[in-house]
C-alpha cells in the first residue's frame, strides 16, 4: 500500500485505488460489498468516506506521509443558549468546528469553505464583523434558523448566502458536502451547492 494522509472529506474510486494500491474495480467491489462506507453522487459516482478510508488503513497497516492535502474547514456558529443534538454530533466530525462564543473565531488560521450560522446569535448582528472581510471572504454562508435573522444583520452583505428556516442537522451540513462533491465532479463550484441568496428548502 502507497503511503499517504487522509485528509478530505471523501475519497473518489480511483483517488482510494492509489492510496491503497489496489484497481479501481477492486475498489468498486470492496464498496459494494460494504467494506467502505461511501455514497453516490446525483451523477452515479462513488464517494468514499475519509473516515472508512482512514479506519480501513489503520487496519491492514497503511502508514500516512508527511504530504498533506488541505482541505477547506466547516465552521458551524451556534446560539449557545440553545444545544440541540446534533451539534454534539458535528462537533465529533473532523472537518467541522463548532463555535458558541466570539472568542473561538480568533483561533482559526484554516482555510473555511462553509459558515452554518444560527440567525438567533445575538453578537453576531450587534457589532460589525471583522471576519466578514477576512474568514468568510470566500466562503459560503448558510443561515438556518433564518426566520429570526434582522434585516439590518451584516450577514445579508455576504455575496454567498443560503437562507434555511430549519435548524441545524447534520443531514445539513452532510448535504452540503454531498452537493460539493458533485459539483467538484462537475468541474464547477456552483453546479450544485445552494443558490447564493435563495431560501433552501426545510
Amino acid at each position: 500500500m502507497k503511503n499517504t494522509h487522509i485528509n478530505q472529506a471523501y475519497f473518489s474510486t480511483s483517488q482510494a485505488a492509489k492510496v491503497l494500491g489496489l484497481s479501481v474495480g477492486t475498489v468498486q467491489r470492496m464498496v459494494e460489498n460494504g467494506v467502505f462506507k461511501a455514497f453516490i453522487t446525483q451523477g452515479g459516482h462513488r464517494r468514499i468516506l475519509s473516515s472508512s478510508l482512514s479506519q480501513y488503513c489503520k487496519q491492514h497497516g497503511c502508514q500516512t506521509s508527511t504530504t498533506e492535502v488541505v482541505r477547506p474547514l466547516i465552521c458551524v456558529l451556534h446560539d449557545s443558549q440553545h444545544q440541540p443534538a446534533a451539534l454534539g454530533k458535528l462537533g465529533q466530525w473532523e472537518q467541522v468546528k463548532v463555535i458558541t462564543h466570539p472568542l473561538d473565531l480568533l483561533g482559526i488560521h484554516q482555510t473555511v469553505g462553509a459558515f452554518f450560522i444560527d440567525a438567533r446569535i445575538p453578537w453576531l448582528h450587534a457589532s460589525p464583523l471583522d471576519l466578514q472581510e477576512k474568514l468568510m471572504h470566500n466562503a459560503h454562508i448558510v443561515v438556518y434558523n433564518s426566520r429570526e435573522l434582522p434585516p439590518s444583520s451584516p450577514l445579508h452583505l455576504s455575496p454567498k448566502i443560503s437562507l434555511f428556516e430549519g435548524d441545524i442537522s447534520t443531514d445539513l451540513v452532510f448535504g452540503y458536502l454531498l452537493g460539493t462533491a458533485h459539483a467538484h465532479d462537475a468541474d464547477s463550484d456552483e453546479t450544485n451547492t445552494p443558490r447564493e441568496n435563495t431560501p433552501m428548502a426545510a
